[in-house]
């Protein structure tokens, strides 16, 4: 698990190829066991470090037959990749990292083939005969990965506070992701919150010639394949194989554990698969720990170690969130899971998370009504959190976003439809960058075995019947967990990982309007009368808290990240001084 960057120019430019080595600084976070490098006139390709396969002799970039590779992330078939290669003799590795199997690919069949990797992945190619420069990212977008078009050539990096900080001209914030990110927590597609700097879309690959992209394409999520009929034994032997597979590592590994459906699958699997010298991390928000959670892990016997997430702690990590979220994402589950990230780098490199779950196994209350007899939509919008608060502001809100129902046609059903949206949107745009960010800020890598091109290609067209069922998401999984671990209800409501926002917030309401009210740049985007509209809505009912929240989170992103404020102490000190 590593960070990359590079720049291909026009024209050679030695002071642009020089200032560009700042980059470096940060990403360092991301690899800090070692910084690499390689350069010629009119390119520069920068790698940092996190070793956990092929730990001695794995560093990069690495340069093998004529191509330069720089990459972030794990290959997870890169045993089959290299017993293929064996047999047909057309690459010859010289480390036995796994990001190596991308070149053997890419030699044997060019940019088309890297459809063939399995894993999350981005990462960029050089080729010296052709003179191109290829950057890629994994289907999901499990890793991430933003480019820049400047008056140079291209630039590129796996953080976007690497490509603001070295733009030789001024970044604009774009308010329509601002509107974006207020009513749904994140922004979709490729667009980023700065104008100038754009994703690489998940699955996207570019190929690029003296500072010009030249070929874009995407490399889509597997089709339905035919399976005569989705079996108890069928479903659990892909569940069981892609979990394996994502244990792959020369290093230890912990599970991110909640006591949900989703974490107690991958406890499940981890004792079913013998893997020994694990632990569980936990974190829990009342006063006692879980003695519930110490229950079921001590079943399998994993340790677990679980960590207190308090009231002072949210307001003390939301500045520190800001600094490394790096995109404005207002979940607030990030808050602890840098926490429990915090603690667990201590001892871990890898994270074992069920991040995708919900996603594949059909888990969100939203997919319950798809399902129900009445529901005919063939179209729809996410639900935004402003509404009903500043009608007004955002009354075109609707008509203006981009990318919902590109995946909304008869090839799918409805609830698939809800599903593919969340793959192409919340998935890789919220969850996944929480993740990466939280892990990456401790030099922690994140593994998600529930996001998985095999397994996605395997269950993921599933009978919605089976998804959903008597009133539950995720039935099919529920009822294998019924089967395999009679002590555990695999049919509890869902309590998921929620932050108690909704007392905590309006405790402080009249200090937050006062401080917020003082915030001058924040009237580019709100006037007074909407924050303390926004406000007023949470003293008189404290569900508007999360509303609020979004404005909160933003205010600590927009501090840190265009004003450049360094403090990460407690979210109301700083306010304070910030006028």
């Amino acid at each position: 698990m590593c960070g990359i960057a590079g720049i291909s120019l026009f024209k050679p430019n030695k002071n642009i190829s020089k200032k560009f080595l700042n980059i470096q600084k940060y990403i360092i976070h991301r690899g800090p066991e070692n910084i690499g490098l390689y350069s010629d006139p009119n390119l520069t390709l920068l790698h940092t470090r996190l070793s956990i396969v092929d730990v001695e002799g794995g560093s990069q970039p690495i340069e093998n037959h004529n191509f330069v590779l720089v990459a972030n992330g794990e290959i997870y078939n890169d045993l089959e990749i290299r017993k293929k290669n064996k047999i047909k003799n057309n690459y010859k590795y010289i480390t036995n990292s796994d990001s190596e199997s991308i070149l053997a690919l890419y030699k044997e069949g060019g940019v088309e083939a890297i459809k063939e990797l399995r894993g999350m992945y981005a990462f960029s190619i050089y080729d010296k005969k052709k003179n191109e420069v290829i950057i890629a990212r994994d289907p999901f977008g499990i890793k991430p990965l933003y480019f820049s078009l400047s008056n140079h050539g291209i630039y590129f990096c796996s953080e976007m506070k690497g490509l603001k900080n070295i733009a030789s001209e001024k970044l604009e914030i774009d308010n329509f992701k601002i509107q974006e990110l207020m009513q749904l927590q994140y922004s979709t597609g490729f667009d980023t919150v700065y104008k100038n700097i754009k994703r690489v879309a998940p699955g996207q690959v570019l190929v690029i010639k003296k500072g010009r992209i030249i070929k874009s394409f995407i490399n889509k999520l597997p089709k339905k394949k035919k399976i005569l009929k989705y079996s108890d034994d069928y479903i659990e032997k892909s569940i069981k194989e892609s979990i394996s597979t994502h244990l792959r590592s020369d290093v230890p590994l912990c599970i991110f554990f909640s006591g949900g459906i989703d974490s107690m699958l991958l406890l499940h699997y981890l004792n079913k698969l013998e893997k020994k010298n694990v632990t569980a991390y936990s974190i829990f928000f009342k006063d006692t720990p879980s003695f519930y959670l110490k229950k079921l892990t001590a079943n399998y016997k994993i340790d677990l170690i679980d960590e207190n997430f308090s009231e002072s702690d949210f307001w003390n990590w939301i500045f520190f969130a800001a600094k490394y979220i790096d995109e404005p994402i207002a979940d607030y589950a990030i808050l602890p899971t840098f926490k429990l990230a915090s603690i667990a780098s201590k001892h871990y490199k890898v994270a074992i998370t069920g991040e995708g779950g919900d996603e594949l196994f059909g888990g969100y209350g939203r997919y319950k009504k798809t399902q129900r007899f009445f529901f005919k939509k063939r179209n729809f919008i996410p639900s935004g959190e402003f509404r009903g608060i500043l009608k007004n502001k955002f009354e075109n809100w609707e008509y203006k976003v981009k990318n919902f129902n590109s995946f909304l046609n008869n090839d799918y059903t409805i609830l698939q439809r809800f599903q593919l949206f969340d793959y192409h949107n919340w998935l890789p745009n919220n969850l996944l960058i929480k993740l990466d960010r939280c892990l990456m800020a401790f030099g922690m890598e994140g593994r998600t075995p529930f996001v998985d091109k095999k397994l996605f290609e395997n269950l993921f067209y599933i009978d919605d019947k089976k998804k959903i069922n008597n009133g539950f998401g995720k039935f099919y999984i529920r009822k294998l967990l019924e089967k395999n671990i009679p002590y555990y209800n695999s049919f509890n409501k869902k309590k998921g990982f929620t932050v108690p926002i909704y007392d905590w917030i309006p405790k402080k309401i009249g200090y937050l309007e006062d401080l917020l009210l003082k915030q001058k740049f924040l009237l580019d985007f709100f006037t007074k009368e909407e924050i303390m509209d926004v406000c007023k809505s949470v003293k008189n009912n404290k569900k508007f808290s999360k509303p609020l929240w979004h404005i909160i989170f933003f205010t600590a992103w927009y501090l840190v990240n265009v004003n450049s404020i360094k403090n990460t102490g407690n979210f109301f000190d700083i306010l304070s001084d910030c006028k």
